[in-house]
């Protein structure tokens, strides 16, 4: 649409300024989009298949994770999530990746739960909990 076109739809005195959708891939043959106010189109949830298998997490010293795999309508997804997260709220200490590994085996059913509603916003795009992503205080026990 040509800016003459534009303004003469708005009102008089105004620009209208239409939104541009920013492509960052494609999942599942959906766009996703990217940028404020754009949420992934999340209308078939409850017809995504998400699993966690239980396979063993992996201790990341290259970016301080614990990943863990999903099983998105039998795709794996790459999970993690931060060691300042494991600390914050699953009762890790610092400095200690057999304690992270401990701390999310403690705290798996949480973790995954938390992963899997990410998993379903972003359609199934891999997920980096960190501390945020979780209630104040220790969810461990």
């Amino acid at each position: 649409m040509a800016a003459r076109e534009v303004e003469q739809d708005a009102p008089p005195g105004w620009t209208e300024v239409r939104p541009r959708e920013y492509h960052i891939g494609v999942v599942r043959g959906r766009p996703v989009l990217a940028g404020a106010g754009f949420l992934p189109d999340t209308s078939d949830e409850a017809t995504m298949e998400i699993r966690f298998p239980a396979d063993a997490p992996a201790y990341r010293d290259s970016n301080l994770t614990v990943v863990f795999p999903a099983l998105v309508d039998g795709e794996t997804v790459p999970c993690a999530i931060s060691v300042e997260a494991l600390e914050d709220h699953f009762g890790a200490y610092s400095e200690d990746p057999e304690g992270w590994m401990r701390a999310f085996d403690a705290g798996r059913r949480r973790i995954e739960a938390v992963a899997r509603e990410h998993l379903q916003i972003s359609n199934g795009t891999p997920v980096l909990l960190k501390s945020g992503h979780f209630p104040p205080g220790n969810a461990a026990g």
